[in-house]
């Protein structure tokens, strides 16, 4: 029975081990310390955004702003520190404070008038970016010297990025699994009508789970401006649809109500496996889009199958 409900997340390690063995007969040096550190490092900022989409999907939406929230996030951040240290924590919290915005906005907007979410997101995602290039068409800002640590800093010998990666991920499963919140989330993308006459404010808890990855994707507009130095209007361009992607791998349902951080974090490695390897065969970036690509398909095609073995 355990192995029934959870084939999924079996199948998909099963493949990241399969990848992990196979990278390292290619390449001498991928299971070095050197390169696994850089896996870990590589695998944060996509790992973030992945969890609050992950948060979304549960409960049949989607949102595809957190791309331009990255971007904004980004920039906003670099530009109001201007290399600062004083202001690193109150423009932080502004910061964050504006991408809660946003993600109660997408919740509002969707719970109010009914529109998709792949509509409404789509329009804030227009919106926000539009916003970003009116600030900023090129790089601009500078990060302080206090986040810098962020990116760049260890914890013994834990990079400092990691640890924040490991922490949102550890928070993000306990309300899935030991909360009210999480329960409600598994609920409202099983049946959301039959969630609802149960007495769940579905309402409520959609607007919360935008405004979550919202957030997800703030820390990993931060992370990237503390990476590189400085903010990037176009920085959050690829999250669009590659935070999406670990996401339906780690066999989260676009229906909702199945699945969960445990599959997408797998999820999250098997693409940063993959583009590792990819570019330690100097493989050209494009295609490394076509192998993306391929396994979003597949892995759409796979659990839509899957739905007719239950």
């Amino acid at each position: 029975m355990h192995l029934k409900e959870h084939r999924e997340t079996y199948v998909v390690y099963f493949i990241l081990i399969l990848m992990v063995l196979v990278s390292s007969l290619l390449s001498d040096v991928f299971l070095s310390l050197r390169n696994i550190n850089n896996i870990l490092r590589q695998s944060v900022c996509l790992g973030l955004v992945s969890i609050g989409q992950t948060f979304v999907i549960l409960t049949a939406g989607i949102d595809l702003s957190v791309g331009a929230v990255i971007s904004l996030t980004s920039c906003l951040t670099t530009g109001l520190l201007m290399g600062r240290d004083a202001l690193t924590i109150p423009v932080v919290l502004l910061v964050l404070a504006i991408a809660l915005s946003i993600g109660f906005c997408n919740g509002f907007i969707i719970t109010r008038t009914g529109i998709p979410p792949l509509i409404v997101t789509l329009g804030t995602m227009e919106l926000i970016q539009g916003g970003v290039f009116l600030y900023t068409d090129e790089p601009y800002g500078q990060i302080s010297p206090y986040l810098e640590v962020l990116a760049w800093g260890k914890l013994g010998f834990i990079p400092v990025s990691v640890l924040l990666f490991v922490i949102t991920l550890v928070v993000g499963i306990v309300i899935l699994r030991q909360t009210k919140f999480g329960r409600h989330i598994y609920a409202i993308g099983g049946n959301e009508e039959t969630a609802r006459l149960s007495g769940i404010k579905v309402n409520r808890v959609k607007i919360y789970t935008y405004m979550l990855c919202s957030f997800t994707a703030a820390l990993t507009g931060i992370l990237l401006a503390s990476r590189m130095g400085m903010g990037d209007p176009t920085a959050g361009e690829p999250f669009m649809l590659e935070s999406l992607v670990p996401v339906m791998v780690g066999g989260t349902s676009l229906m909702g109500g199945k699945g969960g951080l445990i599959g997408t974090l797998a999820g999250i490695f098997i693409l940063t496996v993959l583009n590792n390897s990819l570019n330690m065969l100097d493989v050209s970036g494009y295609w490394q889009w076509v192998v993306e690509g391929v396994i979003i398909v597949v892995a759409v095609a796979f659990y839509l199958r899957g739905k007719n073995w239950d």
